[in-house]
């Protein structure tokens, strides 16, 4: 790991309202009190120990180096899950309070597709396998497989760790501040993952779709916003 002193001067003039981590000399990279103050919230109301960690200097996102993003993220493999690591350079507590969500306090969705994982890996023979290629395309209903294993999730568990941060840091009245300064809406992140469905499932198809499947395109965009804002307040309500 590169010696964090060597950015010491950048961490001190910094324009975060709100940063995750100060570096403290011969400390490292430290939580803020506001920080502190989220972690311990979400370990009061889950139950669960939320073990936030800046991340290295190698830790990388899909190949993208993780500091200078801002970005955080929490993995899914057993025994991980309550870890969630977060850009110390560029992180904002909001970041924090979002992959606290993520670790400790997930949605519904996300915990039931955990529990389903995990049996699977026990005993993989317990499942009945889909082949995507069999169901039928021109119906629209191999879109609409697509969407709901590869979009909906994505869709239901960021919109909900959003609606946990913003609940977490309106108790301590702390300014909701993104990473990514052309997110002003909590729900505008989520709301990319609308199309991951829709995409994956263009990838892999040849040909004009079908009148059906135009549809079917149609009719997940219409759901969308509410789903997006009806998740949100799920997490919201968590912390009131």
């Amino acid at each position: 790991m590169a010696d964090p002193s060597l950015f010491q001067d950048y961490m001190n003039s910094r324009k975060l309202k709100t940063p995750a981590f100060n570096f403290v000399p011969n400390a490292g990279f430290q939580p803020t009190e506001q920080t502190q103050q989220v972690v311990n919230l979400l370990n009061q109301t889950s139950g669960k120990q939320f073990n936030l960690q800046p991340a290295n200097s190698v830790m990388a996102i899909e190949g993208r180096p993780m500091w200078g993003t801002g970005a955080g993220v929490v993995f899914n493999e057993l025994g991980a899950r309550n870890t969630g690591y977060v850009d110390p350079l560029k992180g904002t507590v909001h970041t924090v309070a979002h992959e606290g969500a993520h670790a400790v306090l997930p949605s519904s969705l996300k915990q039931h597709n955990l529990k389903t994982a995990d049996t699977f890996v026990a005993n993989p023979n317990a499942f009945n396998r889909i082949t995507p290629g069999l169901i039928p395309r021109d119906t629209g209903q191999r879109l609409r497989w697509a969407h709901e294993t590869f979009g909906k999730p994505s869709i239901v568990e960021e919109a909900h760790a959003q609606g946990v941060a913003e609940g977490v840091l309106n108790k301590f009245n702390i300014p909701s501040e993104s990473s990514v300064p052309e997110y002003t809406h909590p729900l505008q992140y989520p709301s990319t993952y609308v199309t991951k469905g829709i995409e994956m499932y263009d990838k892999n198809e040849i040909g004009p779709w079908s009148p059906n499947e135009t549809q079917e395109v149609g009719r997940i965009y219409r759901a969308a916003k509410p789903l997006l804002n009806r998740v949100f307040q799920q997490g919201y309500s968590l912390l009131r």
